[in-house]
């Protein structure tokens, strides 16, 4: 599995997608978005989407360049298009739009929609909580079609992986930040274990018969099968009942639409709250009380088989600080597919460390 510098690996990106077209800006921004992805341990979400993304400009899916438009604003209430430019460049629009209103309100809810593939929701919500004073609730949903999640008690596909990420300031050097799919697998992990020919987590998806397999070709299909809901078999319904109102808050409110069969449109659609912590509390006092809650979580004695209690976001915040210094593996599959895609278009690849 060859190694580079994150450096490298950004460069390379940002000169894929500038070839085909997309402005210099809008190239670097994603190209850091997926690069951070690998640092931070989202290896299915980091530079083995580099040939997906440019192929989604030549295939004009996405298009570069379009602005985020305000579609209709009351209080702190707002819904925009992206214009299906990148998913990363909309969201982080959105993002700092919500931000620039939560300077002056308590609460923003925003709904986003014309959005490509997002990737990694957590880089929104933890770009909220480094401002230190504000939480962020994000969650999308598959713009009515990548319909991947069998709902609970069900064979077919009828959901998308509906993620769900939360950004908490802290007094450490990293904010809480939750990032997680309402399935038992996500679909970039299934894509991973495919590449590598490794065997999918038992209970994660199910064949087109409704058969519980861990073959990620039964997944694939044809005919297809499904991934599980989060919590299957034991509380599957749960998972299921959260991926539905992530569908409706991201898909209805936002004109983006639920999911359904033959969906004209692909990418995904969000539910965006931002709210400022002084609007409830004192912020010194807020930020004690969590600092507070952290120690007590992490006194905990580990059981058997753990090192340590470790709270969401930490251990990407320690893998990032390893990974910037030591460098980002790729995986051989996804590499060889990189490079044939530079030596298509004529760019160099840097050489591994």
């Amino acid at each position: 599995m060859p190694r580079f510098q994150a450096a490298d690996l950004r460069l390379l990106g940002s000169s894929l997608f500038t070839h085909v077209g997309v402005p210099a800006d809008e190239a670097e921004l994603v190209a850091d978005h997926m690069v951070e992805a690998g640092l931070l341990g989202h290896d299915t979400h980091s530079v083995l989407r580099f040939p997906q993304y440019t192929n989604m400009v030549r295939e004009g899916q996405v298009k570069a360049g379009a602005p985020l438009e305000i579609l209709r604003e009351k209080d702190g209430v707002i819904q925009v298009s992206g214009g299906w430019n990148f998913g990363p460049v909309t969201a982080t629009r959105a993002i700092e739009l919500a931000i620039e209103r939560a300077q002056t309100r308590a609460l923003v809810a925003m709904t986003v929609k014309d959005c490509n593939h997002v990737a990694r929701l957590g880089r929104f919500v933890d770009i909220v909580a480094r401002q230190g004073n504000l939480i962020a609730i994000l969650c999308a949903n598959g713009h009515g079609a990548d319909l991947a999640v069998a709902p609970y008690g069900g064979r077919e596909r009828r959901l998308p992986t509906n993620p769900l990420a939360v950004g908490i300031p802290t007094k450490r050097d990293w904010p809480i930040v939750l990032d997680m799919t309402t399935s038992m697998t996500s679909g970039g992990a299934l894509r991973d274990y495919k590449n590598k020919q490794m065997p999918a987590p038992e209970g994660s998806i199910i064949d087109a018969a409704g058969q519980p397999t861990t073959n990620v070709d039964d997944y694939y299909g044809p005919p297809p099968g499904a991934m599980l809901p989060l919590g299957f078999p034991l509380v599957g319904h749960k998972g299921f009942g959260l991926s539905l109102i992530i569908d409706i808050l991201a898909g209805g409110l936002s004109g983006g639409g639920c999911s359904q069969q033959d969906s004209p449109e692909t990418g995904n659609a969000l539910f965006l709250t931002v709210f400022d912590i002084a609007a409830f509390r004192d912020l010194p006092e807020f930020h004690d009380e969590v600092d507070r809650f952290i120690d007590w979580l992490k006194s905990c004695p580990p059981m058997e088989g753990f090192d340590e209690v470790m709270l969401p976001g930490e251990k990407s915040h320690r893998m990032y600080q390893q990974r910037q210094r030591d460098g980002l593996d790729v995986d051989a599959t996804a590499w060889d597919q990189i490079a044939a895609l530079a030596d298509e278009l004529g760019i160099a690849t840097p050489a591994p460390i």
